[in-house]
């Protein structure tokens, strides 16, 4: 498990954006994208969800927050 993988996930967490979390991170967006989806595949669970342009937390993402 990555920490920065982490801190990626707990900043979208928090901006429920992926274009406003990849500002504050500093990094692109699919750099952000890459590393959700990698975090999700090592923990075999959904994290986030999209809604619309937005993003939230699944349950599990609620959880593990």
């Amino acid at each position: 498990m990555n920490l920065r993988h982490l801190h990626f996930f707990v900043t979208l967490a928090q901006t429920q954006h992926m274009a406003k979390a990849a500002e504050l991170l500093n990094i692109s967006q699919p750099s952000l994208s890459y590393a959700i989806n990698s975090l999700e595949q090592e923990l075999g669970i959904n994290l986030l969800e999209k809604d619309g342009r937005n993003i939230k937390l699944t349950n599990y993402g609620k959880i593990y927050l």
